[in-house]
């Protein structure tokens, strides 16, 4: 079982969904994979209870610790803390650490000099008198599920004379009075914690959400390498850019130029990949612990100066399948397998 490669997730409806993964492992000479979710981990044997391939069928069974582990999981509230005590383990080893929630990301990213001037105005929400505070002075804000994935749970919130629009993704604007708005704030505050965010006019000339996604990935000897890059383009009438919601991809650099003129898209290109390799390294040596890939999200607004919206530890990969289709889709799929099998290699 020494050579076996472990993978947390937060969910195992059926084994047989995770065969790609199994797939790849075995493309890495492992000798099979162990799926577990973090209940399945006991912490005082230093053995995991999961769901193990190996020689072309599924099992169920006992093990001690594998040497090397992945953690692909989207953990709900009630897992969260349960997947921290595993990965804070000293005896289960990850290609990759957590960043935490998107405030302590944003406190991590302000301590750089090159990254101050692209982040937004960010604030945790305590109570509805600052979220209210905030939106009239920033007059537009995007509400955010502070541990959220994927653009679910995102509340655009504008002022407008002596009222405010409340817009959740595709759906119609909600009028409401001042005192209206904060009891639809507490009621969105008892779902969980939430962040707010200055609003920033990122629609291209058709009035649609547009973003730039950069994959940066690290390679089988730990050196990080951008494995693709694609502007993620909404649905109109959408407040988020999200493929899952029925987004579309682009080329960055033929985009933007079809936004701006050639100069300025060239200059904004060549800052992007800039700012997106510089930012693995930065993060690794702030948290002083190990990432294995990022999902970086950048933003053009109207008047063409760059902002960093967001960085994202579980990057969805769809937009290299949209671009470059289905083998550099598969081939970055594959790439943390690689890394894993190196470190092990390392132990």
């Amino acid at each position: 079982m020494n050579n076996i490669l472990g993978i947390m997730t937060h969910r195992i409806k059926r084994p047989e969904n995770f065969r790609r993964h199994a797939k790849s492992a075995l493309a890495e000479k492992f000798g099979g994979v162990i799926i577990y979710t973090p209940k399945d981990v006991n912490l005082e044997r230093g053995q995991i209870h999961g769901c193990v391939y190996q020689d072309g069928s599924w099992t169920r069974k006992t093990i001690p610790y594998p040497k090397i582990n992945m953690d692909i999981g989207f953990y709900p509230p009630a897992l969260v803390g349960r997947a921290t005590r595993v990965k804070r383990s000293k005896q289960l080893r990850f290609t990759g650490y957590g960043l935490g929630n998107k405030c302590k990301i944003q406190k991590h990213l302000l301590g750089s000099s090159v990254l101050q001037p692209l982040l937004l105005p960010t604030e945790q929400i305590n109570n509805a008198q600052q979220f209210i505070a905030f939106l009239k002075k920033h007059g537009s804000i995007m509400l955010k599920p502070i541990n959220g994935w994927g653009g679910k749970g995102i509340i655009r919130v504008t002022t407008q004379d002596d009222h405010f629009l409340v817009q959740r993704d595709g759906s119609r604007k909600l009028s409401f009075s001042n005192d209206r708005l904060g009891t639809y704030i507490r009621s969105v505050l008892k779902k969980g914690r939430h962040l707010m965010q200055k609003w920033i006019d990122i629609r291209n000339k058709k009035g649609k959400v547009y973003d730039i996604r950069a994959l940066m990935q690290k390679k089988d000897e730990g050196v990080w390498q951008m494995t693709g890059m694609a502007v993620r383009e909404g649905m109109k009438d959408k407040i988020t850019s999200n493929i899952k919601s029925g987004g579309d991809a682009y080329g960055v650099a033929d985009y933007l130029e079809r936004e701006f003129d050639s100069e300025k898209a060239k200059a904004l290109t060549k800052s992007i990949v800039e700012v997106a390799e510089y930012i693995p390294e930065f993060l690794e040596k702030s948290y002083k612990s190990g990432l294995s890939e990022l999902g970086i999200d950048l933003a053009v607004d109207t008047t063409g100066r760059l902002w960093l919206i967001e960085v994202n530890i579980k990057p969805g990969k769809m937009i290299i399948k949209r671009l470059y289709g289905n083998k550099a889709w598969e081939q970055c799929l594959h790439v943390p397998f690689q890394y894993a099998r190196n470190l092990m290699g390392k132990n």
